[in-house]
């Protein structure tokens, strides 16, 4: 009980500071943002809008005094050209000349306009992105992602899946916020809780403003940019994140690589899980040639979903240290009431991997050892697990 309690306070902190962070990036004002971004663009834009007013006014009004009432004196000129530039043609011109600069002037103020909805398209669109980047916030055991390229956002997708009942907020680390283009956060929900923060990911300045240390995991995207050079860009974010996430509680780091030959250095320099797309995928595909509809197998196993099966790892029980593989796996088996059904298929025992021991491979179950189990849901280890009998774990410190 004390155990749950302490969870859903936990829980309820990380929303607090979930809201505040998103009141903290949404707090400078949209005029002075405006002023801010555009300053050098609307004084061009100023000066343009006075010069063709005031050149246009005197033009028509040297050709036009004579004969046309509506331009013989300089304020009736300078007013009449105004309403010409935005409004058209409601004063005629007498003379040829007079109609030809009065064209002119109305073609340069369509033009102009234009100008200015451009402009203040582009503003909208940076001040909803920048409604996301933040520079400063509190917040922890949130995810970060270092770099971006568009399969960012089927991965922000799968970790902020539906049926995903502890949701993290993602908080995106790169150098050019405005490249990041996100989905609205009315459109879908899984984009709700993410934040931006710019700035170069080997630089330890930006992870500690992201609160790298505090972060539950960090996961490092190949910078397409770099080319052949981006498990190097890698692997120097490596050693910036180890710098700084140093204690009991570090932040597991996830990296994508390009080159598999590279796992070593990627490995020397703090990652703890190296993952080449390119090398899973010749691995599937080879599988695939000789086993036909594999496929569809791995992808059930790694898309999240409400019915999707999945691996997950679950610390052992105190009441099952001590226990032999086969017996807690026929625990297993033998509950199949509910959707929290699940097989024991095998362990991690410190950096081994154990699937599927053989005989008494496995031996009797260690109290670090984790529990390799394929499962609809993911299961709480202060829950009772799905076993017969039932095991309820005791709580912490009891």
């Amino acid at each position: 009980m004390a155990r749950m309690l302490k969870t859903r306070g936990r829980l309820l902190l990380r929303a607090y500071r979930s809201r505040q962070a998103r009141r903290d990036a949404e707090r400078a004002a949209w005029w002075e943002h405006f002023l801010r971004l555009n300053r050098y663009q609307l004084v061009r834009l100023s000066a343009a809008v006075v010069t063709i007013w005031v050149l246009g006014a005197v033009g028509i009004h040297l050709v036009e005094r004579a004969e046309n009432p509506a331009f013989a004196t300089w304020p009736e000129s300078l007013w009449s050209v105004w309403v010409i530039m935005f409004s058209g043609m409601e004063v005629e011109p007498k003379t040829t000349l007079g109609r030809l600069l009065s064209v002119l002037v109305l073609l340069a103020g369509l033009f102009l306009v234009g100008l200015f909805t451009g402009a203040m398209a582009s503003v909208l669109v940076e001040y909803r992105l920048r409604r996301r980047e933040v520079s400063h916030f509190e917040m922890e055991d949130h995810l970060v992602l270092c770099n971006w390229a568009p399969r960012g956002l089927e991965w922000i997708s799968e970790v902020h899946s539906k049926i995903i009942q502890e949701k993290r907020p993602v908080v995106i680390i790169h150098d050019q916020p405005e490249a990041i283009d996100l989905p609205d956060k009315e459109d879908d929900p899984a984009f709700n809780d993410v934040y931006i923060v710019k700035g170069d990911p080997t630089n330890e300045i930006v992870l500690r403003r992201a609160r790298v240390p505090k972060a539950h995991s960090v996961v490092v995207l190949s910078d397409d940019r770099q080319g052949e050079h981006a498990d190097g860009k890698t692997i120097l974010t490596c050693i910036a994140l180890r710098n700084i996430c140093r204690g009991e509680q570090q932040p597991n780091i996830a990296v994508e690589c390009r080159n598999p030959s590279n796992r070593f250095h990627l490995r020397k320099a703090g990652a703890d899980e190296i993952i080449s797309s390119d090398e899973l995928g010749l691995r599937l595909l080879a599988r695939t040639a000789l086993y036909h509809g594999m496929t569809r197998v791995y992808q059930e196993l790694l898309t999240v979903g409400r019915d999707a099966n999945e691996m997950y790892l679950l610390p052992v029980p105190r009441e099952l240290v001590g226990r032999d593989f086969v017996e807690v796996a026929s625990m297993f088996l033998r509950y199949r009431g509910d959707k929290r059904s699940a097989l024991l298929i095998g362990l991690q025992r410190e950096e081994e991997m154990i699937l599927n021991p053989v005989g008494g491979e496995a031996g009797p179950l260690k109290p670090d050892d984790l529990l390799i189990l394929l499962g609809r849901v993911f299961l709480n280890p202060s829950q009772p697990l799905p076993t017969v009998p039932p095991i309820t774990p005791a709580p912490e410190g009891a």
